[in-house]
Parts: structure tokens; C-alpha cells; sequence
């Protein structure tokens, strides 16, 4: 099909009388039904991307659909399929077709871009200047809006040279201090630890993920315990799970997103809102965890303790050590005694 591209870095190049925009009906629209915005945008995009798939065999990761004004009747559709591609079109204006887009379009005189995720959807004007780009610059305003999968290497590359300089794996603490509070905490409370376990293959497992050993002072430090009942300390397995969890969203987001451009002054942690080297040990409820950081800020160090989450736009550092970190509970106890 000459309407499917292969997307390259190139691709900025073309114009657009470069693309073809093949004329195809959207068949597996329903009935039109009067439903609320949200509703019928769902139907709307998930009956695209149905078409999609029955032209090119390919699933959407993300479909951008241009409205027409008020000179033009004509919409146009960009499709970015598995594998890097792109599907252009213009999408036949059958009755149906205009009534599930009037349903969400509420003022037909302004040119819209609607953006289509398997889990998003949403609207903006298209303004003048991306008017102009979207018929003269064609391939710069398709090369704007392509997923983050299409551009893995980039983004990956952007994020690693940002944090490179701070990465700092070698942690300087006192055993003995941490074991001695650890220690007293659990026999002040009369709190009942879960029996370390050999964790070797969890440390090898996590290791192969994140391109760096798990760090020696918590190694340590679950040599004492496996998860403490009823508390917020974690267990092995549940360390993995939320790093991973964590990996994840730093994997998708682009390194714009994940930086906080409100803390950048702050000099202790590195203002993002998620690395790598946070490694999570203790759960503070609502997504919201305490860490280990491995790739603190200028004035930070490495081993330090800090508080990171849903509820947070950046880390907050909360102690310098692990032990520090223990410390405090042997304090907040005997002041609360």
C-alpha cells in the first residue's frame, strides 16, 4: 500500500504531496448513538482502529485524525502502526462517519488534531502555523507526534546522558549501626520480622534488568529481615516488583516529562521523578515509597535516603545514610515514650 510508510529519520524531509492519502471508509462504525463526549470518543476511535487493523493486519499504537473547518469538508487521518509504520488516509465523509464526529466535535469552524491512544483520548485547535506545517511540512508536523516507541533509542539515549554523571554505586554505611537500630526498632515495638531468605536469584534477576548489581548495603540490610509484618519495611520480592513498576514508567516517559523543572535548584537529589537508582525498601501508602539513591544530585550521597511517589513531582530527600534514615524511628519512638 502506497498510503504505509516506513517512519525514518528522514521522514521531517517530506512535503505533502510526498504521502499518499488514500481515500478509505471506516466500516466498522456502530449505529450512531447520542452518548456523553467521552463515550462516544471511545466508540469513535476504538471502530477506527478496528479499520485499521482489518486494512493492514497491524495494531494502532497512536492515531491522529485532522477535522475539517469550515473551507474543507475533507478529514484526514494518520495511523502509527507496530513495526515503525505510518498509515496516511482521508476518511470517507459518510453520514455515519459525520454524525460520530459531530458528536464530539463541538465547533465544526475550527480545525482540530484529535489524538487516539489505546488509553487516552484528546482535542486541541489546530492552530495557524500547525495549519500551514500540516499541508507544507508535512513529515515535521507527522515527525512531532510519533509515539515514544518509534524514537526508543533517542529518548534512552537523552535520559542516560543526563544521568550518567550522577550515578554513583558504592555506598558508604556503618553495618553495625544499621543492625544496632534496626535491632532496637523491632524489639521497642515488639514487631515480628519475616526470616531472611537467600535472595541470590532475585539479586541476579535484578542485576540482568538494571545493567548494575543490587546494591551491597541492602543486600545487607535483608540479611536481617525478608519484610518486617505490619509495617512498611519490604521484602525482596516486593523491592523487585515496585523498581520494576518504577523501571517501567521511567522507560515510557520521555526525559522532558520526567524532569521537574520547578526543583531544578535543589541540589541534594536530581530532580526527576523517577531513576533507575532509587531502589525502593519501604512503602509509605498512595504509590509513595522511601529509597535508596544511587544517583544523587552535586551536594547528594550516594546511599542517601529519599521519599519519591505519585504524590511528588521530584524525590525528597529525607536522610543521608540508611542508618540515619533507622535512627530516626529510635528517636521519634523514645520522644513519643
Amino acid at each position: 500500500m502506497k498510503n504505509i510508510i516506513t517512519y525514518t529519520n528522514n521522514l521531517k524531509e517530506h512535503k505533502w504531496d510526498d504521502f499518499h492519502f488514500d481515500l478509505i471508509k471506516i466500516n466498522t462504525l456502530p449505529e450512531f448513538e447520542n452518548l456523553d463526549g467521552f463515550d462516544a470518543m471511545d466508540i469513535f476511535s476504538e471502530s477506527i482502529f478496528k479499520e485499521i487493523q482489518n486494512i493492514t493486519a497491524k495494531s494502532t499504537l497512536k492515531l491522529l485524525i485532522i477535522t475539517p473547518d469550515s473551507t474543507s469538508e475533507k478529514a484526514y487521518g494518520i495511523a502509527f502502526l507496530q513495526d515503525k509504520e505510518i498509515l496516511t488516509m482521508e476518511i470517507e465523509a459518510t453520514p455515519l462517519f459525520n454524525q460520530w464526529l459531530s458528536s464530539i466535535n463541538d465547533d465544526a469552524s475550527i480545525p482540530k488534531v484529535y489524538t487516539f491512544t489505546s488509553n487516552s483520548n484528546s482535542s486541541r485547535p489546530l492552530f495557524n502555523y500547525e495549519k500551514e506545517l500540516t499541508h507544507k511540512g508535512m513529515g515535521e508536523f507527522i515527525c512531532s507526534q510519533v509515539p515514544n516507541s518509534f524514537i526508543a533509542e533517542k529518548l534512552s539515549k537523552e535520559k542516560a546522558d543526563f544521568l550518567t554523571p550522577f550515578i554513583q554505586l558504592n555506598a558508604c554505611d556503618d553495618f553495625e549501626l544499621i543492625e544496632q537500630y534496626f535491632k532496637t526498632l523491632v524489639k521497642q515495638n515488639n514487631l515480628n520480622v519475616i526470616e531472611p531468605k537467600n535472595n541470590e536469584a532475585i539479586y541476579a534477576e535484578f542485576e540482568n534488568e538494571a545493567g548494575f548489581a543490587f546494591p551491597a548495603i541492602l543486600k545487607s540490610f535483608l540479611t536481617l529481615h525478608n519484610g518486617v509484618e505490619n509495617t512498611a519495611f519490604m521484602s525482596v520480592q516486593r523491592i523487585l516488583k515496585e523498581w520494576r513498576d518504577w523501571q517501567s514508567i521511567y522507560n515510557e516517559w520521555t526525559q522532558e516529562e520526567l524532569f521537574d523543572t520547578d526543583n531544578e535548584s535543589n541540589t541534594k537529589t536530581v530532580p526527576m521523578y523517577v531513576t533507575p537508582y532509587w531502589i525502593p525498601f519501604f512503602k509509605l501508602g498512595g504509590g509513595n515509597f522511601i529509597a535508596l539513591d544511587f544517583a544523587p544530585n552535586t551536594k547528594g550521597t550516594s546511599g542517601q535516603v529519599v521519599s519519591f511517589g505519585a504524590d511528588e513531582q521530584s524525590a525528597i530527600y529525607e536522610a543521608k545514610t540508611l542508618s540515619e534514615f533507622l535512627k530516626g524511628f529510635i528517636t521519634a519512638d523514645s520522644s513519643n515514650n
